[in-house]
């Protein structure tokens, strides 16, 4: 007689090590989810580098920003068209005014273990007040870029504590800022890219990066409400992408289209009267 197992004995009967890899899979692919939710551009197979190098590319495009927004005003800059080594020998670095924004930018970064779930991380960052036409605010990129950090440390197979990890990571933050900071001053072409963006903004142009089709948010003729609209839809898009029944309604599009591609790919179409072949003599 055939012994009839029921699901949860089945279970039971696998080996805790299946089981383990079973959950270690699952939960990596949910906390994969919830970074990509922030950042698309995370790979769908990341690690924790992967989630950490996205928390820091954000903030370093953060302080990119703010240097377009208010460190061209601020800062004494030489004259637009100086060479590479008048820029050096000018040594903008070296001004106090540079030190103060500088510092500026590194007191709106605090790195610390983020109460966000996945939808507030995401409302933070579509806020309205959130980012403006140069870009995120430091404090919003902070706030996300610790969430991204707490995802990574889940992630991770360290032992440090939470707190151990982001503490380092925030150190080497720092860094980079400064040092991104330092390479607005002192490379000519990244200098006169903050100093055109912050003209365009003044002038009330929209970045050329922000194009988008009619009704879009980069289109110049759309109305608030087409650009609200056209926001809405993707975020539904993507979060709706991150389901199971979004998995699976894509995961059934493309076996279709790979049985039709099988069907129809062919270059020649089957004829229905095929020729006989001759008789053998």
């Amino acid at each position: 007689m055939v012994q009839i197992y029921t699901f949860r004995e089945r279970l039971a009967a696998l080996p805790a090590t299946v089981r383990r890899r079973a959950e270690s899979s699952s939960l990596q692919a949910t906390v994969v989810a919830d970074a990509r939710a922030v950042d698309p551009g995370i790979p769908r197979d990341a690690d924790a580098g992967h989630v950490e190098r996205a928390a820091r590319r954000l903030l370093r495009r953060a302080a990119q920003d703010e240097f377009a927004r208010e460190g061209v005003a601020r800062v004494p800059l030489p004259p637009e068209d100086i060479g590479r080594a008048e820029l050096r020998r000018a040594d903008v670095p070296g001004d106090a005014r540079f030190h103060a924004f500088v510092e500026d930018v590194l007191s709106a970064v605090d790195i610390v273990p983020s109460p966000l779930e996945r939808d507030d991380a995401v409302a933070l960052r579509d806020a309205r007040g959130s980012s403006d036409a140069y870009g995120l605010s430091p404090e919003v990129a902070s706030d996300l870029a610790s969430y991204l950090l707490c995802r990574a440390h889940v992630l991770g197979e360290g032992t440090e504590s939470l707190e151990e990890h982001l503490a380092q990571q925030a150190e080497q933050i720092r860094g980079d800022i400064r040092a991104v900071l330092v390479r607005q001053v002192r490379v000519p072409l990244e200098l006169k890219v903050a100093r055109d963006r912050h003209a365009r903004v003044q002038r009330g142009e929209v970045e050329d990066e922000f194009a988008s089709p009619t009704g879009g948010p980069g289109d110049e003729d759309a109305t608030a409400e087409e650009r609200a609209d056209f926001g809405r839809r993707a975020r539904a898009a993507f979060e709706f992408a991150q389901t199971e029944a979004g998995r699976a309604a894509f995961g059934a599009l493309r076996t279709g289209a790979e049985k039709a591609y099988e069907r129809y790919g062919s270059t020649r179409t089957p004829s229905r009267n095929p020729p006989r072949k001759p008789p053998r003599p």
